[in-house]
Order: structure tokens, then sequence, then C-alpha cells
């Protein structure tokens, strides 16, 4: 049964979409796997009520805008922070994928030399919207592993690039090399110098777009752009999604990504879920019902071979075992991308269609369980690397003299970024001992030219905390970007010394109270402690004394920012808050010159009458007088010590100042005198 009217097809896909959505949600699973197993049911596979071609402009609209937002939300930054260990990790990942999965695919399913490459290609690609929409959702795109993915993907993307652009060489020997390849040069050569116009054009325009145009300029100008992209590439000769995915990129290099990537994103999710469900639909198991078995094992032994692969690439271009595991699980389920090639491939005739739908039933069936990895990832990989990590294997020796277990009553800091670089070196000014545990290349190398005792390993095993030796510290402070690793290394810590002093730090606040749970003395997250940084300077700005402010200050902390974080804080805490604005608070005040109480005696200016506030001391000329007569009369350059309340001491202060900062009844005061 299929639905002939156009209205009747996008309700029903829409309808399932929106009812898959809210199904994934509900089981909190990615929302992806309900798309393509709606695809499945509502195409031939199943209900055969609508098929890919009936939706295939939407679903190709889908594409363009979600891999114009992927080339929006990708930039170099991952690439320069973690230098080109990442480069050699993404071309050993990709170089050694492909080589298996052509190795593979002419043992046990012969076909071309050319058809072969290009599978083997697509299968290294990763899926850039899974990956980057998980580590999102969960937080993740800053720690270790999810840098790495992203830095990955970001490679692959580019090679993908060259790839699309390179695959109608692959069909020059029917129609000619040199037309095909003078084609081909012509169509690279103007998409270059379009590039490179537009990366100078595009800025300026965004800028005044956003400026003078409002977000529905804003909006309609990141779709335009989106699918100017595709119809340039389409007019060179290569598909829509390649363009877009360019455009994006070009996009990215702006200040402006972020705000377009916003704009985008409601239209992004809408047609995305129309290509998933689309990419569903082309799956056909009544006619693949005699390769079911060669299918669901292609599958499995995909994804094993480019977790393994990848993760291995990963460890030889010098990174430790569980971030490697992590971002290889991650990295293990086949691209959009791979889709787009394959299904170029077969408009030129590399593939032939029967091999085509067995790819694209591959592909769905390794981004349904991929989709999975991504968020079982980080627990996978805790325990194949605790099960993998020989606990007597030898640790590396620290850069410097003196082994870490000769260490006593020291500091041990896990993670050398800007934080543990201004701890170490505030420690290693006050000659505090300390130890650095770190497992980054870059800042290993920054601790030994800093000349630090340094542990490069995995804090979150135990041998690697025994050889820093924790048994002997005063303090453990946990300085990484990686919320599971910072759980898992205040556990441990804690469990192998229960009276030692933790301190973390977070960026985020749902790792407040677990980590506290968990053992640690002190908490710090980082948007708490920038709330507390911008009200202490508000409230220097209004004259609040410096120990009214210190006294706030303690009190958020004490309760463990609760009041921040918009709980109800206990009535301890509430009464200490308003005691602390109430309190009788120490300030000074400096006469100036035109102060309109110089020359007038203490008596005359009668100020704990007027204020409340009591002068208890003074400083004249750099010789203190304690508890001032009040026949003592007031000069300029006077240094004034106050005593009284907040607001006390706020009346008083407007009364000492220049008659051009008084209110009225100051202004009286100077003239009645």
């Amino acid at each position: 049964m299929e639905l002939t009217t156009p209205l009747t097809q996008i309700v029903v896909l829409f309808g399932a979409a929106l009812v898959v959505a809210w199904l994934l949600r509900l089981l909190r699973a990615p929302a992806i796997i309900g798309f393509l197993s709606a695809g499945i049911v509502l195409g031939p596979s199943a209900l055969d009520l609508l098929r890919a071609a009936e939706v295939h402009f939407f679903a190709e609209l889908g594409l363009v805008l979600l891999l114009f937002s992927v080339g929006l939300e990708l930039s170099a930054e991952p690439l320069l922070r973690i230098g080109r260990r990442v480069l050699v990790a993404g071309g050993l990942q990709m170089a050694g994928t492909a080589l298996l999965a052509f190795l593979l695919i002419e043992v046990f399913q012969p076909m071309s030399a050319t058809a072969a490459v290009v599978l083997g290609f697509a299968c290294a690609l990763s899926s850039t919207a899974i990956v980057l929409k998980q580590l999102a959702e969960r937080e993740q795109t800053e720690s270790p592993a999810g840098t790495l993915a992203v830095g990955i993907l970001l490679i692959q993307d580019v090679a993908v690039i060259l790839a699309m652009m390179l695959l109608p060489l692959l069909t020059g020997a029917a129609a000619g090399w040199q037309m095909v390849a003078q084609q081909a040069g012509l169509a690279v050569a103007g998409l270059v110098i379009l590039t490179l116009l537009a990366r100078r054009i595009m800025p300026l325009l965004a800028g005044y777009v956003f400026r003078h145009g409002g977000q529905e300029f804003l909006t309609l100008f990141a779709v335009v752009t989106a699918c100017v992209g595709a119809w340039l590439a389409g007019w060179a000769g290569w598909s829509w999604p390649l363009g877009a995915f360019i455009a994006g990129l070009v996009l990215g290099q702006t200040n402006l990504r972020h705000q377009l990537n916003a704009e985008i994103t409601p239209f992004r999710d809408v047609f995305n879920a129309l290509f998933f469900v689309s990419i569903g639909m082309l799956v056909d198991l009544r006619s693949l019902a005699g390769g079911l078995a060669f299918i669901a094992v292609a599958v499995a032994v995909l994804l094993l071979v480019k977790a393994v692969i990848a993760a291995s690439s990963i460890i030889l271009a010098g990174w430790p075992l569980r971030p490697a595991l992590t971002a290889g699980l991650g990295l293990c389920s086949v691209s959009e991308f791979g889709f787009v090639l394959a299904r170029e491939a077969s408009r030129l005739g590399v593939l032939p269609p029967d091999v085509l739908d067995q790819f694209v039933a591959v592909s769905v069936g390794s981004m349904l369980l991929g989709a999975l990895f991504v968020p079982l990832a980080e627990p996978l990989a805790e325990r194949l690397s605790a099960r993998l990590s020989s606990p007597s294997r030898p640790t590396p020796a620290t850069t410097q003299a003196g082994r870490p277990a000769e260490l006593s009553d020291h500091v041990v800091i896990v993670g050398y970024g800007l934080n543990g670089q201004n701890l170490a070196g505030t420690l290693k000014a006050t000659a505090i001992p300390h130890i650095v545990i770190e497992m980054n290349r870059s800042r290993i190398h920054a601790a030994e030219q800093h000349g630090l005792r340094l542990l490069v390993g995995d804090a979150t095993r135990r041998a690697i905390l025994q050889q820093a030796g924790l048994a002997n510290a005063r303090a453990l402070v946990v300085l990484i970007n990686d919320p599971p690793a910072t759980r898992r290394i205040v556990a441990q810590a804690r469990a192998m010394r229960p009276d030692l002093y933790i301190l973390a730090r977070t960026r985020y606040v749902a790792e407040l109270e677990p980590l506290y749970r968990l053992g640690a003395r002190q908490v710090i997250p980082e948007e708490f402690e920038t709330s507390i940084e911008i009200f202490a300077h508000v409230l220097k700005e209004f004259g609040v004394p410096d120990n009214v402010i210190e006294q706030q200050v303690n009190v958020v902390r004490a309760g463990r920012y609760a009041m921040l974080r918009g709980r109800p804080a206990d009535r301890a805490a509430r009464l200490e808050w308003l005691q602390a604005l109430e309190a009788a608070l120490t300030q000074t005040f400096l006469l100036l010159d035109e102060s309109p109480v110089c020359g007038r005696t203490i008596r005359e200016l009668d100020l704990r009458a007027r204020s409340g506030a009591t002068i208890v001391a003074l400083t004249r000329g750099g010789r203190p007088i304690a508890n001032p007569p009040p026949e003592l009369k007031l000069q300029p350059g006077d240094v004034l010590v106050l005593v009284g309340t907040h607001k006390q001491l706020h009346e008083a202060r407007l009364l000492l100042a220049p008659t051009a900062e008084q209110p009225a009844d100051a202004a009286q005061l100077s003239s009645s005198g």
C-alpha cells in the first residue's frame, strides 16, 4: 500500500519522525536510531507506505542543511590544539580501515578494483552528525576523547572533499582520461577560486546582515548560503551536500558561525529527520532476504574493525589507552558522507546498483549500532582499558631527578593545562613540593621545559597514583577537562587515602554533587566561580567593603553554591547572608581638599548622629591616632577609620564626600557651620 497524496506522505513522514523522537527521548536513546528504524518500517521492508524516491528532494535538502551545519561546527581548533599527532592518527585510521576493507571486499565479495577502492574509502569515514550530536548532548566535546574524535572527523571530511573531486577520474577510461581530467581540473580550480573569494566576501556580508538585517534575515542568509553552495557544487558536477559542506566550512571561519548555526538548527533538525528516515527507506530487507546473514556479519565486522583500527591509530600516534578506546568506539559507524560518496559512484557507473543496496544496508546497520556506542564508549573503554592494562606494567619515570615515591607532604597535580600551570608555578615559587601527572604530549613537553617533576600516565589507574606518591601526599588537585575521568580519580584517591585533601575542578554544574559524594573536599565549578567574580566586582563598585564581599563569597561557597544553583539554601545559610549585610563593618575614608568637613572638629561633624557610623581612629601624616578627641579638627589627607553597618557607612561616605557628590542633607551640613 502506497500513499499517493504528497500532503499525506508528509504527514505520515513527519508524524512518524515525531513519534519515534519522543519515544527515544523517553528511553534516553539517540533519536537517529528512531529515524532510521522508522524509515525501515515505512519503506519496502515492512509497511511499504512510502518510497525514498517520493521524498528524495526533501531528504536531499535535509542532507544539504545537515552537512552545512557540520561545516559550521567543525574548525581547525582541535588540530591546532592537539598538534600534528592528530594528523598521524587520522591518516593511519583512514588508510588502515580503507586498506583492510578493500582486502575483505576483494576476498568475500569480489568486484572491480575501482568499486572496492570506493567502498573501502567510504567504510573508513565516520558519522560526523552522530558523533558531534552525541558529544554535545553529553557535554564531552572538550574532553580528551571528544577532542580526538572531532579532530579525526575533520581530517576525514577534508579527505572526502578531495575524494569527491577526484571521483570522476575513476570513470576516465570510458570517457577519455584527458577530457575527464581537464573537466575535473577546471571544476577544482573554479571551486578553489570561489572558496578564496568567499572567505573574503562572506564574513563582510554576514557581518552586514547581522548588524542591519535582524534575526529573520540572518536565518534566510544561512539557508540561502547552504543552498547556493549546493547549487554551485551541482553546477561543477559534484553532489549538493559537498557544496553545502564547503559553504559551511567557509562561514565557519567567521565569528558568526555559532549564531548562524543556531539560526539554521530548527530547519536542520527537521530535515535531518527526513534524511535519516529516507536512508532507512532505501533498505529493502525483502530483496536482501537471501543476504541478511552476510549483511549482519558485515556490520559486526565493520564496527569491530573500525573501532580497533581507530583506537590502534590513536595509540600509535602517542595517546594513552583509555581515550584511544573511547574515541575508537565513537568512530565506528559509517558516515553520511560515505553514503554520499557511494551514491555518487553509483551514478557515475563505478558501483553496480546491487552493491549500492548492500552498502546502504550495511551503513544503516552501522549507524543504528554505532549511535549506541557513542554514549556507551566511555564505560566500555574504562572496562577494556582496565583489562588490557597490566598492573605490573612499568610506568614512565619522572623527568627530574628523584623518584615520586621520595616525595612527602606534597601536592599531586593531575593535568597541566592553564590551571595546572598556574598552580604549579605558584607552588614552585613558594617551595611547596609537587608532582604533575599528564598524558597529553604537548603538555608533557611544556612540563619538561618548566623543569617539573612529571609522571606520564593515566591518573585513573591506581598504579599511577601510587607512583605519584599519593600515600605520602598532602593534597590532590584534579584539573582535567574530562568529567568521567575526574570522578574515577577522585573515587580512587579517596579509597586509597580517606584523609587526603582532594580538590577538583569542573566545568559542569551536574558534576558538583557527584564529586562531593565521591570524596572531594572542595569542588570548583568554573561557571559559578565566574559568577562570584562578577558579583564581587559589582559590589566593590558600589562601595561594599571587602570584608562584606569576602563574607558573602564564603557563604556562597560554604553552601556548595546552592544559592547560585537556584536551590533553596538552609535557614542558617540565609541568616548568615543577612547578618553579613547588617554586621558592624570597618571601612577607611580619605578626606580630599574639597571635602566639606575639612576644618571642622569631630564634635561639629556629629557623624554618628547623622549617619550612625563612628570614627574610631584616623591616620594623619602617617601617624595613627586612636580614639581621636572630639575637639580634633579634620584636615585634608586624613584617613578616617569608620565603623558601622553597610547602610551607615554608605550614609557617612556621602556626608564626607565633596559637595558635588552629596545629597541635600550633606550640603546643609557644609553650610551650617
